[in-house]
């Protein structure tokens, strides 16, 4: 008997939101749903299920930020009616939806749909004085100086100023980002760093001649601006040289390996203590692993969008196993797991969620999925038969 073709999750979402997708990958669609009626059915339902989502996402309204752009709008002196709507939806709709979905054996159950609220976390700047600064709310639509330089904080994120110039010694500032955050920088060459959460970036506030170089503790998608001094991602194993493109590198300490997965434009990772290989350069589509432990490195052709949608707000498992996922969540929700029985680590999924949801509605939609169940002890989640 012939074994049922699989499809990937990127594809049926890419599909199902109308977002283009190349002729390979149509191709791969068209060979899935014309393969049998399973799959058409499924393919429906899982489009019935993101017009749900999107529909509920469109009537949100994020309570904190729009009180942040309310509070920008009337430091500029400008007032608009549709504000009072969303102050009216503001106290009916404090909602994000979640969609996940379980594979196992080319089976596919329907997707579940959440709603849940999420608190978010403090993001921090420290400054090369030493000096701590809370980014929150009450500093949206500020500038803050130093020394010669100048910050200006908006929703999300700190931008600084491109006409800065170096005077003296580099000055390095960090940016730490807490479970459950996330944030943006636009550093002074124009480069865009989007910061996911448990993650840290050191930067210099303005590069000096000769290079770019940050280090990164955790992970960050880079859309680099172009220009002739390279552009380094220095992490504690290795380093990602680039000149102008767009890629993420994920180096969690707590993951076996660190990836860096190229989406546009062309890389070079050296892998620290193997300088004589050099830097092995990776094309778009690609992804540059290296083991943690073993020290091996693997240059292996991957859907990229797995490994970025989190800059989208979505968690996504490309039938990943159940270790790999409670991982994630253990980032983001800042909590520690334990497992009952070590078996169940290896249970997969495949889905796509969102984000922002609170932890036990996330565990929920997980047990419904699979043959397992989340005991919660503050922060303390026990994963049983």
């Amino acid at each position: 008997m012939r074994k049922s073709r699989s499809i990937s999750v990127s594809i049926l979402y890419r599909k199902s939101v109308g977002k283009p997708i190349s002729g390979i990958d149509q191709q791969k669609f068209d060979a899935w749903y014309n393969e049998s009626e399973k799959h058409r059915l499924y393919y429906k339902r899982f489009c019935v299920q993101q017009e749900k989502i999107m529909a509920r996402d469109c009537s949100v309204v994020d309570v904190e930020r729009r009180l942040m752009e309310i509070k920008f709008k009337r430091r500029v002196k400008y007032r608009s009616n549709w504000w009072k709507l969303c102050g009216v939806a503001a106290t009916m709709l404090i909602l994000f939806s979640i969609g996940w979905m379980y594979w196992t054996k080319n089976d596919v159950s329907c997707p579940v749909v959440v709603d849940a609220g999420l608190e978010k976390a403090s993001v921090t700047l420290r400054s090369g004085q030493g000096k701590r600064i809370v980014l929150d709310s009450t500093l949206v639509a500020q500038t803050i100086r130093q020394d010669c330089v100048a910050m200006r904080v908006g929703i999300g994120v700190l931008e600084y100023d491109r006409d800065s110039v170096a005077i003296g010694e580099l000055v390095y500032n960090q940016v730490d980002v807490p479970p459950s955050g996330e944030y943006m920088i636009v550093l002074s060459d124009g480069t865009k760093v989007y910061l996911n959460s448990a993650s840290s970036l050191c930067y210099p506030t303005v590069f000096p001649p000769g290079e770019r170089r940050v280090k990164l503790s955790g992970e960050a998608y880079f859309v680099v601006a172009k220009g002739e001094r390279p552009f380094i991602v220095d992490t504690p194993l290795e380093e990602v040289k680039v000149f102008g493109t767009e890629f993420n590198v994920m180096a969690y300490e707590d993951e076996e390996e660190l990836q860096t997965t190229l989406v546009k434009g062309s890389v070079g990772v050296l892998a620290k203590g193997m300088e004589f290989i050099g830097f092995q350069k990776i094309v778009p589509g690609e992804q540059f692993l290296l083991n943690r432990k073993t020290g091996k490195i693997e240059i292996v052709p991957v859907d990229v969008f797995p490994y970025v949608a989190w800059k989208d707000g979505l968690f996504v498992s490309q039938n990943d196993n159940l270790e790999t996922i409670l991982r994630k969540m253990a980032r983001w929700f800042d909590v520690e797991i334990f497992y009952q029985n070590p078996e169940l680590k290896q249970k997969r999924f495949f889905g796509i969620m969102k984000r922002r949801a609170c932890l036990q509605e996330v565990l929920d939609v997980i047990a419904k999925a699979g043959d397992v169940h989340f005991e919660v002890n503050g922060r303390v989640v026990l994963v049983r038969d």
